[in-house]
């Protein structure tokens, strides 16, 4: 596989802003929605250097309630912890046929540390409209919702910066 995030830099080198983050039960045209596990109004963030570094942060609504005080309860960083998904690592990057981009990160930090070491695979799309650009990620794994449900990912960005 050759990388070839040198060619994409400019297109993916930025701030992104999570638009939304949905749960599907297939990939087909028929695909049902299943939950959109951070909200109607997602909050999130993916930072991507020119050298391929990517920082990405995403928090579910029971992370973002106020806290009590300036010293938070063990309650209360549980609650902010379970909400909280975030990693870190270079990536790289192959062109597919269809003309989507097969993304690697190598992960090299996580607030799970599970994910350490281990890459996080996503397909790429990219569109614009109006001036603005946009990025749609699916993981290429399945995940597996609390009810037990087996759902496919789909992540839409816009960026904010560059």
């Amino acid at each position: 596989m050759t990388n070839v995030f040198d060619k994409h830099k400019d297109k993916l080198s930025g701030v992104w802003t999570l638009l939304s983050a949905d749960m599907y039960d297939s990939e087909g045209p028929d695909r049902k929605l299943l939950g959109r596990p951070f909200g109607d109004n997602p909050l999130g963030r993916v930072v991507i250097s020119a050298s391929g570094f990517l920082l990405a942060t995403l928090v579910q609504p029971p992370g973002l309630e106020p806290l009590e005080s300036a010293e938070p309860t063990d309650a209360e960083l549980v609650r902010i912890g379970r909400s909280l998904s975030s990693y870190g690592g270079f990536m790289t990057l192959s062109e597919q046929d269809d003309g989507s981009l097969l993304w690697h990160t190598q992960v090299e930090v996580a607030s799970n540390p599970n994910w350490i070491g281990k890459p996080q695979t996503r397909v790429a799309r990219f569109s614009s409209d109006g001036g603005a650009e946009y990025m749609t990620l699916n993981p290429v794994k399945w995940y597996t919702l609390k009810d037990g449900q087996q759902a496919r990912g789909e992540f839409k960005w816009r960026k904010i910066g560059s």
